[in-house]
């Protein structure tokens, strides 16, 4: 039952794999009791599971419930508590909670080193999981110095082509790019792309993340047209090699939406959005993140063809499902926020505008770094409207 919730898992099939893994979980500790390493194991994956769905609230109360049985039964270093720890961490960040999740972090990092090695897998995987919180979070010169520690242990180990060094790389080309730097993450994403279609093959889905963040880079640095190309040629591929509905799917046809919505072809974004849209609510549900963030997006290109009424409508809906699910100060909340703000600026809504550019400040103290982009051009909006 196991293991055909896990395949299920993997191929982006989440309702039917949640089912197994409920059923599991009864077994285990009907049979085992509800401390059994085996029973907490169980329940790690159907938390695992949930965060995969976006239920986050839940899989936030599971993994709490297992880290504390853990480190009762196993000790505060086993490598299980640790591995607890870690996910613990991955479903706060995914909340926006980043100051709550830091701790865990850290605290997984550092008691792998002292466990497992500086160098072991398990602690290069919390360090790179360390990093992208810290990178999430604005933090980018904590995060850029761990990046580098991560990728130059790596290339010493395994070699620069390796795909675990290639993902470290490309970690460290989101935050660059997130930072303002995108002709330094431009290169790197070229140079991983290369060596992923040469090593693992152009359909190989670590080939088509790499290409997708290409994409991502050209659409980023105003080259539409070739931000374009890339993403409906891993759309396509994504298409053949994991289907219509998976989750990676469905993230490119919304990148694709958007770089459309960027282009001035409205009509096919507005397709696309919504195509997602009904996708995401079959495989993930109406009430998952990215099925809102996808309403976010036809909401965007509604507003910029003038349906402004709907537009407005879909806004509301998606950010009162982000601020359910992620929160109000994540950083897809506050995105949908500023966009949400500005259709009421361009109404001439200036109260309304002005109250909401106030909420989304709140939120950016609370999530974003001073010097956070993004912060900064929260704050370029609030002031235009005092």
């Amino acid at each position: 039952m196991e293991h055909e919730a896990l395949a299920l898992q993997d191929k982006g099939e989440y309702k039917a794999a949640e089912e197994l893994f409920r059923n599991c979980l009864n077994e285990r500790q009907r049979a085992l009791g509800a401390d059994h390493i085996d029973t907490l194991a169980a329940m790690n994956n159907l938390a695992n599971l949930l965060h995969d769905r976006g239920e986050n609230l839940e899989a936030e109360t599971l993994h709490q419930q297992v880290l504390e049985a853990r480190e009762r039964t196993l000790g505060p270093d086993h490598p299980h508590t640790l591995a607890s720890l870690n996910n613990l961490a991955l479903v706060l960040k995914a909340r926006g909670s980043f100051a709550e999740a830091e701790p865990y972090a850290r605290r997984a990092w550092e008691s792998m080193r002292w466990t497992a090695g500086a160098e072991s897998p398990d602690s290069l995987k919390c360090l790179n999981n360390l990093a992208n919180l810290l990178s999430d979070k604005g933090d980018y010169v904590a995060a850029e110095s761990l990046y580098h520690q991560l990728v130059d242990t790596l290339e010493a180990q395994v070699g620069p082509e390796d795909p675990a060094t290639l993902a470290g790389q490309g970690n460290l080309a989101n935050l660059l790019l997130r930072k303002g730097d995108p002709w330094s993450a431009g290169s790197i994403y070229r140079r991983c792309l290369e060596i992923r279609e040469r090593v693992q093959g152009p359909a190989h889905p670590e080939t088509l993340l790499a290409l997708n963040n290409y994409a991502a880079f050209q659409l980023e640095t105003g080259r539409n047209a070739e931000a374009e190309f890339l993403f409906r040629r891993c759309m396509e591929a994504r298409r053949s090699a994991l289907g219509e509905d998976h989750p990676d799917t469905l993230a490119v046809m919304e990148n694709l939406a958007r770089t459309l919505r960027e282009e001035g072809k409205l009509q096919e974004a507005e397709v696309l959005a919504r195509d997602g849209i009904a996708a995401r609510e079959h495989t993930l549900g109406r009430q998952h993140p990215d099925t809102f963030a996808n309403m976010a997006t036809l909401a965007d290109v509604l507003r910029d063809s003038g349906n402004v009424s709907a537009a407005e409508s879909l806004y509301q809906e998606s950010l009162v499902g982000l601020e359910t699910s992620l929160g109000a100060s994540h950083p897809e909340t506050l995105r949908v926020l500023y966009e949400y703000s500005l259709l009421r600026k361009n109404q001439r809504q200036d109260i309304l505008a002005r109250r909401l550019a106030f909420q989304l400040i709140a939120g950016a103290r609370r999530t974003l770094a001073p010097n956070h982009p993004d912060r900064v051009k929260y704050q370029q909006l609030l002031d235009s409207l005092r």
